[in-house]
């Protein structure tokens, strides 16, 4: 299992010194190869932080409202999974594909999809709160794009019972760059997925997040 270090900041832009991880693992159909990676940190008080990019110059942005289905476009992903006393970890200390799980999908316009619940079938959207809270962005240059966003302190209270997150806690991740427009369809991943027909939505591939110390 892949492991990422989630550091602690105070702020936004101390986001740069945080470890970065790439989304490198083609998956499935890639017509198109984009590079793409990210940072994630924890801002005690907002909640987790993450800030990704790539090197498309010519992103497929349609979508420019919120929780409109952004994976059609050119778009970055973040997945969580948060242990979960309903859906233990298996034996290989992975967490169930049922669990309880966040996906946040943003495209180049910053228009974000994101939604919590257990499995895949069983999920809901942000409520507006959270949505304001998240924060979404996105901006396109001469050398590819990128966006950020805050998965909220209130949904990781709300939704996973945590008030926040300390040295040693453990959560898994993955971080995707996906478009299922046929022209450029293309799936990459930070953790391998293993499935047969594409499919990000399995935590149990999720890689595991310790969160270290806090970068001063």
């Amino acid at each position: 299992m892949l492991t990422y270090k989630t550091m602690i900041i105070d702020s936004p832009d101390m986001i740069c010194s945080c470890p970065v991880f790439k989304i490198n693992n083609a998956q499935w159909t890639c017509k198109r190869k984009p590079s793409a990676q990210g940072r994630m940190a924890y801002i005690p008080g907002q909640g987790l932080f993450i800030s990704m990019s790539c090197d498309e110059t010519d992103p497929l942005r349609t979508v420019s409202e919120n929780m409109g289905r952004v994976c059609g476009d050119s778009a970055l992903e973040a997945f969580f999974a948060f242990p979960d006393a309903d859906a233990p970890l298996d034996g290989e200390g992975c967490p169930s594909n049922d669990g309880l799980y966040f996906n946040f999908e943003i495209n180049a316009n910053g228009a974000l999809y994101a939604k919590t619940g257990r499995g895949r079938k069983n999920r809901f959207p942000l409520t507006a709160e959270e949505m304001i809270e998240a924060s979404p962005s996105a901006w396109v240059s001469h050398d590819g794009w990128g966006a950020e966003f805050l998965v909220p302190s209130d949904l990781l209270l709300r939704s996973a019972g945590i008030e926040e997150l300390d040295i040693g806690s453990v959560f898994f991740c993955n971080f995707y760059k996906i478009s299922e427009n046929p022209n450029i369809e293309h799936y990459f991943s930070f953790s391998p997925v293993q499935s047969d027909t594409p499919n990000f939505h399995l935590p149990r591939y999720f890689a595991k997040s310790i969160v270290g110390g806090r970068l001063l």
